[in-house]
């Protein structure tokens, strides 16, 4: 094995739960292939769910129970047929299967990666058998594993008191090259971004109040990523299709990007990608303070608001204050390169795989 790379010879297997299409999938493992294949490991990639049930649940929130049992039988093929020296799991082995079948790795070291509460799609199920059968079925999971990554506190926590032997605090991260900074458009209207997800459009509505206030004064357009266009809307909104390619260029024509949340169990798993991706793009950022929002958002880089009247007075100081703005968004970038950056997290990796395979 050579300095340069420290995985030579070595088998990964990634059992990912969606395909590229699956942002979870692409961020959290799959962007980080490139750095493991130079460190020497051969890297294979098994999904759980294919690109046609991705495409039926983003068109229009379908589960297809068909293409649902096809990933049944595709992770079985994948633990029994392929031989690695590492696993990198994302999530859970099978959805909705109790505990006993997340053993099946048995003696093949692994690793699990959680970047969202899907624990508490257990354990706070509407139903009480699934609470009652389901609700511990990732400690063993976890107890078993060599390692968790988890993408922020919350999830370490849990982690940890559900048996984890080695917690690493790994965040969900960028590329910053694929986030072209140029100035900001300035001017009037005022172009507010989000990105995310349609069924996540909802955590928008205190944001949709404060801006609908601050369009009496101040000209105001929302501009949405990946959300289609939104009814009864007190402002102009600019939709756009979400794809990767463009996410970056779409970015850098906002002034202010935001992302709200509720503050509920769920949510405090979540790893506040969306703050990283404004940052990365040089724009200042208001977010809920729920969860690791409160860590990455500092008083350089943008406001923390927890109500619509919080949300107007981060808005309106931001809208009547360009240079902050700009100030402000060259602080995220910096912040990025140095802390959320694929180039600062893809080495993290690499070691810590070297070493549980040494």
């Amino acid at each position: 094995m050579s300095a340069g790379q420290p995985l030579a010879g070595k088998r990964l297997l990634l059992l990912t739960r969606y395909t590229e299409s699956g942002a979870s999938s692409r961020l959290r493992l799959l962007q980080f292939v490139p750095a493991l294949e130079r460190a020497g490991a051969a890297v294979t990639v098994d999904p759980f769910f294919d690109e046609a049930y991705l495409a039926a649940y983003y068109a229009g929130g379908r589960k297809p129970l068909g293409r649902a049992l096809a990933g049944y039988r595709r992770r079985l093929t994948a633990i029994w047929g392929r031989k690695a020296d590492l696993v990198w799991v994302e999530k859970e082995l099978f959805p909705f299967l109790p505990g006993a079948t997340e053993r099946m790795l048995g003696a093949t070291p692994y690793v699990v990666d959680y970047d969202d509460a899907v624990f508490h799609g257990y354990d706070r199920h509407r139903l009480a058998p699934v609470r009652w059968v389901l609700g511990r079925k990732l400690h063993p999971l976890i107890t078993g594993a060599a390692a968790v990554t988890a993408g922020n506190a919350y999830l370490a926590d849990y982690a940890r008191r559900a048996g984890a032997r080695r917690v690493e605090l790994i965040p969900t991260v960028v590329d910053p090259a694929r986030y072209p900074v140029t100035p900001p458009p300035g001017g009037t209207p005022l172009r507010v971004g989000w990105i995310g997800t349609p069924a996540n459009a909802r955590y928008l509505a205190p944001v949709i109040e404060a801006l609908g206030r601050l369009h009496r004064r101040h000209p105001v357009v929302l501009v949405t990523i990946g959300a289609p266009a939104l009814p009864d809307l007190p402002i102009p909104q600019e939709a756009h299709a979400w794809r990767e390619a463009t996410e970056g260029p779409l970015l850098a024509g906002i002034d202010i990007g935001v992302m709200p949340l509720p503050d509920s169990p769920f949510e405090r798993g979540k790893c506040g990608y969306k703050l990283i991706q404004y940052m990365a793009a040089g724009r200042p950022v208001i977010a809920s303070p729920v969860g690791v929002n409160s860590v990455i958002v500092d008083d350089a880089v943008g406001y923390l608001a927890d109500d619509a009247d919080a949300w107007e007075a981060a808005l309106t100081m931001l809208a009547q204050d360009p240079a902050q703005r700009g100030r402000m968004g060259a602080a995220g970038r910096a912040k990025v390169e140095r802390e959320y950056s694929t180039d600062v997290i893809g080495p993290r990796l690499v070691r810590m795989f070297a070493e549980l395979m040494a």
